[in-house]
């Protein structure tokens, strides 16, 4: 007779066997554009390993979705996608940079889900396998799909980082639907960047709070808002060596202060 054994029972197993806690999984999901998505959840891991807390950042977003990055933050052989069709080793695609920070790229997943290639357990799961010791995993995404995020772990703590415009706001809602199937019993943490002040901030996130209760139910805080200033995009034409404004995406992307990962990391660990 075969048992089905599940992703609690084998952790509270590796519990046994090893000794060791589960990680915490933030999922960063961001409204922003893909550049500063990935530069937050950058940020976000130096801001926490500072603390000597040992952190895996994992790189999800495709290239042909950056305007600004001509690659990965660091390169790697292999990606968390071909870790979950068992087709290598999870040491095989973590590269550790320094002493408290992890990086892996799983760009890959999201296709391998689709045609029924990824394979549990999920990561937290198997980073206790490997006997890691990684603290947190911290996962910035544009498209927080629930399918997607519960392959990194079991207990999934969410921040949501959005503009206060219209768009912005309206994104955001989409993105709360889709991760309303974690932390159901706590709300969800949001952080508001940009805008003229704090005022204009908290009115932003009023409206979003607002939409969430009446639209799904949901309940949402306010963690901060964050007085985040814009520059000018500019890519790099390789003929004539001149920057240029970009002919598509974007015109413009967020500048994030320092204060922005202090608060971040600050709810990652309180």
């Amino acid at each position: 007779m075969n048992t089905v054994v599940s992703g609690n029972d084998q952790a509270e197993g590796l519990r046994n066997i090893f000794g060791a806690e589960l990680c915490r999984v933030i999922c960063i999901a961001s409204t922003l554009d893909a550049d500063s998505t990935i530069h937050l959840g950058h940020g976000t891991a130096q801001s926490l390993k500072q603390h000597n807390n040992h952190v895996l950042l994992v790189d999800e977003i495709p290239l042909a979705q950056r305007k600004t990055m001509s690659g990965f933050l660091y390169p790697t052989r292999y990606d968390l996608g071909q870790v979950f069709n068992n087709a290598v080793p999870l040491s095989r695609s973590i590269r550790q940079i320094d002493e408290h920070l992890w990086y892996a790229t799983s760009t890959k997943l999201r296709s391998e889900v689709e045609h029924r290639f990824a394979k549990y357990p999920q990561l937290d799961v198997r980073l206790i396998q490997e006997q890691l010791g990684i603290d947190y995993v911290i996962f910035p995404t544009i498209d927080p799909q629930a399918q997607i995020v519960a392959f990194y772990g079991s207990n999934i703590q969410r921040i949501l980082v959005t503009a206060g415009d219209q768009a912005s706001l309206t994104k955001a809602l989409v993105m709360l639907r889709q991760m309303a199937i974690f932390q159901v019993d706590e709300p969800l943490a949001v952080i508001i960047v940009g805008g003229e002040d704090e005022a204009a901030g908290t009115a932003a996130f009023e409206r979003l709070q607002n939409a969430a209760r009446s639209a799904l139910h949901e309940e949402i805080e306010l963690i901060g808002w964050i007085a985040a200033v814009t520059a000018q995009r500019v890519t790099l034409d390789t003929d004539d060596l001149s920057w240029n404004p970009p002919s598509e995406g974007p015109q413009e992307e967020f500048v994030l202060p320092m204060g922005f990962f202090k608060a971040i990391s600050a709810k990652i660990s309180s």
